[in-house]
């Protein structure tokens, strides 16, 4: 499939900074990557590509722990909880990607995280405002939708996570593993529907892997660098970015 010349320079930088993201709190690529990259690629082509790239970024931010693949303590029972929540969203969200249109469930995940990020940035700094673990039942629900349909359910879980976990740290680790989690368990379901095993898209995973390094490079740098408060701070704003994106991506489907 012949693609515009544009795309050899935009898609690089896309995931350049969809991964410098991803290095910083451990998720966020595919919300910021997406939405860009389906201005200049179909999203057949779009999703499964972020699927490539998701895995081998979660592989490398794993690994750079010393072979400390699961969370442990706090971040482990988080998981324990949200996790058949997520599985029950997935198994949803394929049944929705058959009936609903794709317009209407990118509007309401867009506006829905772009409102909830808002609120966050309103909050004064410094203030601790946690939520009980219940809400990781719907939060996981919905995050399994997102992930299932568009491959953007990390902004989801982190509403959940970043209010239930304290040490950015713990935050992060988590996050990173609900990312692999999520890219596993959706590798057969896009396999089955035939959009996973393609040329075109082996081709662009080779060759977007060094803005995946380099990317996750300077998040890493940068999380280190940074505040827990600069930190989540910077989460809200890229969910305001990135749900605001979706939405008008919605909105400008005919």
């Amino acid at each position: 499939m012949e693609y515009s010349p544009v795309i050899y320079l935009i898609a690089p930088l896309v995931v350049f900074a969809g991964y410098t993201v991803f290095g910083i709190g451990g998720f966020g690529a595919t919300i910021v990557m997406v939405p860009l990259l389906a201005h200049f690629l179909p999203i057949k082509v779009v999703v499964p590509l972020c699927l490539y790239l998701d895995f081998t970024a979660a592989i490398l931010l794993r690994a750079r722990k010393g072979g400390e693949w699961l969370p442990k303590g706090a971040a482990a029972v988080e998981l324990r909880w949200i996790l058949p929540f997520m599985l029950t969203g997935m198994a949803i969200g394929a049944w929705v990607l058959q009936v609903v249109a794709e317009r209407w469930l990118m509007l309401s995940l867009g506006l829905f995280v772009a409102i909830y990020a808002l609120h966050g940035l309103r909050q004064r700094s410094g203030a601790v405002q946690g939520i009980a673990r219940i809400w990781g039942a719907p939060l996981g629900v919905l995050g399994g939708v997102g992930s299932s349909v568009f491959g953007t359910g990390g902004s989801i879980y982190a509403l959940y996570i970043a209010r239930r976990l304290a040490d950015p740290g713990e935050m992060r680790s988590a996050m990173s593993t609900l990312i692999a989690i999520s890219v596993l368990l959706r590798i057969p379901i896009f396999a089955l529907a035939g959009l996973l095993f393609k040329m075109e898209l082996v081709y662009g995973w080779l060759g977007l892997l060094p803005a995946v390094v380099g990317g996750l490079y300077l998040g890493m740098r940068l999380h280190d660098r940074m505040a827990p408060a600069q930190m989540k701070r910077m989460i809200y704003l890229l969910l305001v970015v990135s749900g605001s994106s979706l939405a008008l991506r919605a909105l400008a489907l005919a």
